[in-house]
């Protein structure tokens, strides 16, 4: 059996690659820029296809022979007509189960990328295909860009920053994502319908920070940044997208960020990683955030 897996090059794409590969699947990775696929997916035996989703035609090449397709690709404007697109072009050329990258609010909430990706699972729902909508929750690999490393003292003081609060969330491991997608295009039946994809318990920001602490052996401590003060920086950093990333952490703050799923579970076996476990397994990236944050 043989698997077409977009985005090899990202965090998720790459990571249901690897967990494909693990279970003795053969990948065709569909990239834009050769020598990067190669980089990304060296060592593990991967068949690599030139293609792009603005052409739909180079989708439908890498697609020939294949049995499932894990689509993902990257936030924009051109989002919602290219993996359409891509869809269709896969389904054209024999594929018969996509597993697709989705967000835990697709449908529920006006976020840019909640609105984008519900109209991609309707039309893929309406390819007389078989579907598996995967939408994972907030990323634990989005907590390295809160850290923090103020230098001006006589020691480096390192912190977790975010408006947050008191308040949880259901963060999941990318890696468990990579998981569910690779279980489920290993011969196993669509499941046509969405699996909400979180950790095993809601977390909050200061207990992140205690277990990236925990496991660098660094003192790391979390502030609670002012909101109004947060939603100006960013207002000033990112324009276009203040509205949505503010929009989060009030959700983190009253309580609506913090989602419990049993899905991951009941797809791969396993119980998904908890923030200590995906600590130590990330002690290097977490190590390597530091260090930019430090020259940052």
């Amino acid at each position: 059996m043989t698997v077409l897996v977009t985005g090899v090059t990202g965090l998720v794409g790459g990571l249901a690659a690897r967990s494909l590969v693990a279970r003795g699947l053969g990948v065709r990775a569909l990239v834009r820029d050769l020598e990067r696929g190669r980089l990304a997916l060296l060592g593990m035996g991967v068949d690599i296809m030139l293609g792009d989703f603005d052409r739909p035609d180079t989708v439908a090449a890498a697609a020939a022979g294949c049995e499932g397709m894990f689509l993902v690709s990257t936030d924009g404007d051109r989002q919602v007509a290219q993996e359409i697109a891509a869809a269709k072009a896969a389904v054209g050329a024999g594929v018969d189960h996509i597993v697709k990258l989705s967000a835990s609010d697709a449908g529920q909430r006006p976020y840019n990328w909640s609105v984008a990706h519900t109209e991609i699972e309707k039309a893929i729902r309406q390819m007389n295909i078989g579907y598996s909508f995967l939408r994972p929750h907030y990323f634990m690999q989005n907590f390295f860009s809160l850290l923090k490393v103020d230098s001006t003292g006589t020691n480096s003081k390192i912190t977790l920053e975010a408006p947050a609060g008191t308040g949880e969330i259901g963060a999941i491991d990318a890696y468990d994502i990579g998981e569910c997608a690779a279980e489920l295009l290993t011969g196993k039946k669509p499941i046509n319908d969405h699996a909400l994809l979180t950790g095993p318990e809601n977390i909050s920001f200061s207990r992140v920070a205690s277990a990236f602490g925990t496991a660098t052996g660094r003192n790391i401590t979390f502030v609670n940044l002012d909101p109004a003060d947060y939603r100006t920086q960013l207002e000033a950093d990112h324009p276009t997208s203040a509205d949505d990333i503010d929009g989060i952490y009030q959700e983190v703050r009253v309580g609506t960020m913090a989602l419990q799923s049993g899905d991951v579970e009941r797809i791969t076996g396993n119980a998904p990683r908890s923030i200590e476990d995906f600590s130590v397994a990330n002690v290097d990236a977490i190590n390597s955030a530091i260090s930019t944050a430090s020259t940052g």
